[in-house]
């Protein structure tokens, strides 16, 4: 089994334990150097003692199991600002939200898309641009998804209220 995945089926049950929704586990390798990510997220945001208690139950359970025969290191941490979107429940949870889709092949001689969400239609995900034009990809095909940080949405919206306009934060 992958280790990737192996991790994956131990921390699964951790973080629902905790009651934590577990976002994304990466596993990279360079040289002799081992790198094991999760990513974790919670209503509310997941804090810094969150994810130092779940660093030190998941190390122990990796160790016991002998997932990773060398030495590794483990980082465990929200997903940020620009959370990756690795399941079409995300996509459907952060409809409505800018984001950025990153084809496995092109499309049109282009791989990256960005715009608003839209939730998916069956195995479909589609973006709007901000002219209007919906794109729409099969999951299958598609190699990243992530939120779009807009450091000036808050300030459009602001501005669009005192001008007559609607609310649209999230």
């Amino acid at each position: 089994m992958e280790v990737r995945e192996e991790v994956r089926l131990l921390a699964q049950p951790l973080a629902e334990e905790a009651g934590f929704e577990l976002v994304d586990v990466e596993f990279s390798v360079q040289g002799r150097y081992r790198s094991v990510r999760v990513l974790l997220d919670k209503p509310g945001g997941i804090t810094v003692g969150d994810c130092g208690a779940f660093s030190r139950k998941l190390a122990d359970c990796l160790d016991m199991n002998q997932t990773i025969p060398w030495g590794y290191h483990l980082e465990v941490s929200s997903p940020g600002v620009d959370r990756p979107l690795r399941s079409l429940d995300a996509v459907a949870r952060f409809a409505g939200r800018r984001a950025t889709v990153t084809l496995s092949e092109p499309r049109e001689g282009k791989r990256n898309f960005d715009g608003e969400l839209m939730p998916p239609e069956g195995a479909r995900v589609g973006l709007r641009t901000a002219e209007g034009e919906e794109h729409w990809f099969e999951w299958a095909g598609i190699r990243s998804a992530r939120l779009v940080v807009d450091p000036w949405e808050r300030a459009r919206n602001r501005t669009a209220i005192s001008h007559g306009g609607e609310q649209h934060e999230q």
